[in-house]
């Protein structure tokens, strides 16, 4: 499933900084990495506002915004960012492809190849969107502060849920990751069965609370991969804060 990442980078945003982040990611799992650089047309419409201003960071000065401004802007960060991923990609041999469009992310991750997995980064503490419960795609979240990974977490909702069980245990065996699957304490003896016919009996962790946030307590702060239905009742109302990598499969009714 991670062997050919679709990363969609928000150009207006903050993940410039986990280039390297990315690209280790994609590296470890012996994928190929294609970059689409995301200009947001809500940000360029800004400029078109007659109060647009930008504030030097330098000297503090205001000057007046225009979307020509924003767009050479966000021009300037793509260029810079291809010239650093093409260095970090060409020193770990790694297939990389790039392109550029305009739009919202949610909107463009039907684009992604079916052999190809959907990457988004999060802002620190920004809502999970709504968006997420209605999901078509496999989508890979990672957190503002992600970290390579070395512990996979399956959540584990309903009792027959083989294929989330088995895609846990294909990522965990390519990635050489320890393998925990967290069930709700209430429904354990629903879950035995299933989880025994998997050879997971002794990789269980029940919890009391099931919530994103007892999710990632229960990853004792390893920099861990979650991975979930994406209308996981856990996810409702949740933010990011915390997450570290969490992969995410459209619900079974989807």
């Amino acid at each position: 499933m991670m062997q050919r990442l679709v990363w969609y980078l928000e150009l207006g945003g903050g993940e410039l900084e986990q280039l390297e982040a990315v690209v280790e990611l994609a590296a470890g799992q012996g994928a190929s990495l294609r970059t689409v650089f995301v200009e947001n047309e809500a940000l360029l419409r800004c400029g078109e506002l007659p109060c647009s201003r930008e504030v030097s960071l330098l000297t503090g000065r205001i000057r007046p915004l225009s979307s020509e401004q924003l767009a050479r802007q966000l021009r300037r960060r793509r260029e810079r960012a291809e010239q650093r991923l093409a260095v970090l990609t060409r020193q770990r041999k790694l297939e990389w492809s790039r392109e550029v469009t305009r739009g919202r992310r949610e909107q463009l991750l039907s684009a992604a190849g079916s052999d190809e997995l959907a990457v988004m980064m999060l802002m620190e503490g920004e809502p999970l969107p709504a968006w997420l419960d209605g999901l078509r795609r496999p989508l890979l979240l990672l957190g503002a502060r992600f970290r390579p990974l070395n512990q996979l977490l399956v959540a584990l909702d309903e009792e027959n849920d083989s294929e989330l069980l088995e895609q846990g245990q294909a990522l965990a065996g390519r990635g050489g990751w320890p393998l925990w699957v967290l069930v709700p304490a209430a429904h354990m003896e629903a879950r035995a069965p299933v989880l025994a016919n998997q050879g997971l009996s002794k990789a269980v962790l029940p919890l009391r609370h099931w919530s994103l946030a007892a999710w990632l307590t229960a990853a004792t702060d390893r920099a861990c991969l979650l991975l979930a239905r994406a209308d996981s009742p856990a996810l409702a109302g949740s933010s990011s804060t915390g997450i570290n990598a969490m992969l995410l499969l459209p619900g079974k009714g989807e």
